[in-house]
């Protein structure tokens, strides 16, 4: 079973035959803890007692599951330190299932210009993600999907145990170049992008670019000046022209001018000072909502024209990753999926252990007040030896979350 840092997961242990569990005495447990409890059911209630300090609040078995012989474990909001190998006993009858949990965190990368040349036709992109696990990796892609010959990866772990990387990549400046960074994790099916589109042919005109961000996370919208002087004393406006009043950030004699600045970006958007002092005033913009995507504009009086940024905001980061329901209906067992937090609307799959497509009930979509959607949708499946499902939800723009079943 694998699971998104902060999402609710279902560990399925079910008996075999079916039969009321209400009353039975059972453990949930994990060998490399101590205590090794995770849960303990006695006489039709939880234990508390012995219960490890580290799932105190987040485990919960299912009353009406009991009853039907589903004694699956729900654990709330995992951490990164839940990943582990959890053991599902039962005194009697003298049954054991033992489930493997990976727990895995994401994020979006970050792009940066470093050096946009307006006179040349050599530019270096930069790109940084962080809070990964496990160790990710770092892609570059060009507009046709194909990899890009880069620089060697950097990855760091810090004391939390998540992973940042970071790579660069020097690329040539043709009509309307895009390029994608990629960061992904096989184990956990974690994919995230950020495209970025550089300008082409030299223009005295505003430089045009366009970012794809990720609702929830951050971004950068880039903005070097060139030459690359410093800027640390310059005024710098960032603006959306759509916006009354238009600032999203305005910096004058060093001093960040809060007043003139919409409301709607109060608290997000911030300058790197440290890397004024070599002309790149690129806007780090954080916690991206959908009404973000609009077109920016960053102005240095006195040094160039304005550059426009043009943002999208995509694929939630909130997506949750697909949580499988696993329960009996007669010799059949009825799978049932869910995954919350993407726009735009995706759709849901259900696919058998060759790939194939299963032939799986209607898809139930809700859009909820934050614009983002929820889909669910169940399948009943025929147990035999040793048989996997898998649960994708995916987007036409590329954006995939799985999760895979196993029916021993």
């Amino acid at each position: 079973v694998t699971a998104m840092v902060g999402d609710d997961v279902v560990l399925p242990c079910l008996l075999d035959p079916p039969a009321d569990a209400v009353s039975m005495t059972m453990e949930w447990g994990r060998a490399d803890m101590k205590p090794r409890f995770v849960l303990v059911w006695h006489d039709g209630k939880e234990l508390l007692t012995g219960q490890n300090e580290a799932f105190k609040g987040r485990t919960s078995l299912s009353i009406s599951g009991l009853k039907r012989g589903d004694v699956s474990l729900k654990l709330s909001s995992v951490k990164v330190s839940d990943s582990g190998t959890y053991r599902c006993y039962l005194q009697k009858p003298n049954q054991e299932h033992l489930v493997q949990l990976l727990v895995g965190a994401a994020s979006s990368p970050a792009i940066s210009l470093a050096g946009l040349h307006l006179t040349s036709s050599a530019v270096l992109l930069h790109c940084e993600s962080r809070g990964w696990y496990p160790e990710p990796e770092l892609l570059w892609l060009d507009a046709e999907g194909k990899l890009l010959s880069a620089g060697p990866p950097e990855t760091l772990r810090g004391p939390d145990d998540l992973y940042s990387v970071s790579r660069s990549v020097t690329v040539e400046k043709r009509h309307r170049n895009s390029f994608t960074c990629r960061v992904q994790q096989r184990n956990i099916n974690q994919t995230r992008e950020t495209l970025i589109t550089v300008p082409g042919q030299p223009q005295e005109s505003a430089t045009s670019l366009s970012v794809v961000a990720t609702v929830g996370e951050d971004t950068v919208l880039p903005c070097h000046l060139e030459p690359a002087v410093d800027a640390s004393g310059l005024t710098v406006e960032w603006a959306r022209p759509d916006l009354q009043p238009r600032y999203v950030l305005l910096r004058r004699d060093r001093v960040r001018l809060r007043h003139e600045e919409n409301p709607s970006y109060v608290g997000r958007t911030s300058l790197a000072t440290n890397n004024l002092r070599c002309g790149d005033v690129s806007m780090k913009l954080s916690r991206v909502k959908l009404t973000d995507a609009r077109t920016y504009k960053c102005f240095v009086p006195d040094s160039g024209p304005e550059s426009v940024v043009r943002l999208t905001a995509g694929n939630a980061g909130s997506v949750s990753s697909p949580n499988v329901v696993i329960s009996k209906v007669g010799s059949a067992v009825l799978l049932h999926c869910e995954s919350r937090g993407w726009y735009p609307e995706p759709e849901l799959l259900w696919l058998d252990a060759e790939g194939k497509l299963l032939s799986a009930g209607p898809p139930e979509t809700l859009r909820g007040p934050d614009d983002l959607y929820s889909v669910s949708r169940s399948v009943t499946v025929e147990k035999r030896h040793r048989n996997s499902f898998t649960c994708r939800v995916q987007q036409r723009c590329g954006k995939e979350e799985t999760s895979k079943c196993e029916l021993n």
